[in-house]
């Protein structure tokens, strides 16, 4: 399959956070504005004042932080790589695999599938897990992408049936490549957790990021677990100090603060549970699907399209979705999704006001 690179690098996906774009979209003042465009958790791990030294000294890999994620993760020292968060592996990993018939969700972050297909890969579009398997299982594909949980569907995906998929794909020299970016609060789909310190087999690559669940995106750092091959192999493609020194430190202490992982999953599980049915009052004709980190609505694309102007209007930053299928293809027949990030308790009551004075307006109707 030829692909004309240059009009694929015009669909590079769009992501959240660009707060000013929306202001210069929408108008209004930047500080008036609530961002629900990320699905980072709005309660961060408290950050601590730094030594001085973070700041004065080059990174160093041997302090500490691969124990430590390895002791968080549950995998072997040997097996993980840190990384300047799991954009990196997203986009290196398409480029050291040869060239595959290649498994990618339907509904999910764009990045998947936009840089496989930038890489000279083939896709090969599936809805849901069943058709995964069958894809795996007649041999149409040799490698295959789960997102788990999936952004922005919240599909989980069975532990056993991924390391079933997994050796498949190994068996005929393929890699199963599973993003883990939501999974630590809700760990027992991990993976991590399937394999619980034994080997990782050749052929499965888990992504981990340290952003959504500690609220700390602005220090990019995330992780890489595999065998030790296909560390050393992605590590070699890294430059020295990939990860800096604050990032390090960072993630250390965080990883390493036992009593707050317990408080902040309770406090994700019930924040986000609470605004779902919030929403659901005010935006009864949206089909919800809601993770620990995120709600999703899902409509038509006029609907969708439509709230997401009528937020706009009001100061209130979502993420419009369209399927990574669709943003590939420019085709319009997956419908839509509005994702809403979790507010902070701060703007909970302003937040709501301006959902319920905005839908108000007919607009929002197909």
């Amino acid at each position: 399959m030829s692909l004309d690179i240059n009009n694929l690098t015009h669909q590079r996906p769009v992501h959240g956070g660009a707060l000013h774009r929306a202001v210069n979209e929408f108008g209004g003042k930047l500080g008036d504005w609530i961002d629900l465009s990320t699905g980072i958790s709005p309660t961060s791990w408290p950050v601590p004042d730094m030594p001085e030294q973070v700041w004065q000294r080059l990174p160093d890999n041997d302090d500490g932080l691969v124990a430590q994620a390895a002791s968080y993760y549950g995998c072997k020292v040997s097996e993980i790589l840190p990384i300047s968060g799991s954009q990196f592996a997203i986009e290196k990993i398409p480029q050291l695999l040869a060239t595959s018939d290649v498994a990618v969700p339907v509904w999910g972050y764009a990045e998947h599938s936009f840089r496989w297909q930038l890489a000279g890969h083939r896709l090969h579009w599936y809805e849901n897990g069943h058709q995964l398997e069958q894809m795996v299982r007649s041999e149409v594909v040799n490698a295959a992408v789960v997102i788990n949980p999936n952004n922005p569907t919240t599909e989980t995906f069975n532990k056993s049936k991924l390391l079933n998929i997994a050796g498949l794909l190994a068996k005929r020299g393929g890699q199963l490549v599973v993003d883990e970016a939501f999974v630590d609060s809700c760990s027992e789909y991990s993976l991590c957790t399937a394999l619980a310190g034994q080997s990782c087999p050749q052929g499965l690559i888990i992504l981990r990021s340290v952003g959504k669940f500690f609220g700390l995106a602005g220090i990019r750092l995330g992780f890489v677990i595999s065998d030790s091959s296909f560390i050393h192999r992605l590590e070699s493609e890294m430059s020295p100090w990939a990860v800096n020194h604050v990032a390090r430190w960072l993630g250390l202490n965080a990883l390493a603060d036992h009593d707050w992982h317990v408080t902040q999953c309770k406090t994700l599980s019930d924040d986000s549970e609470s605004f779902l049915q919030q929403l659901k009052i005010v935006l009864p004709d949206f089909a919800w699907q809601r993770s620990d980190c995120f709600v999703t609505a899902f409509a038509s694309r006029t609907k969708c399209e439509n709230l997401y102007r009528q937020l706009g209007e009001a100061a209130v930053l979502v993420r419009l979705l369209f399927s990574a299928r669709d943003a590939l293809s420019n085709n319009k027949k997956d419908g839509a999704a509005v994702r809403f990030g979790l507010p902070t308790n701060s703007q909970q009551l302003e937040l709501m006001d301006r959902i319920e004075s905005s839908v108000r307006k007919p607009i929002c109707s197909d």
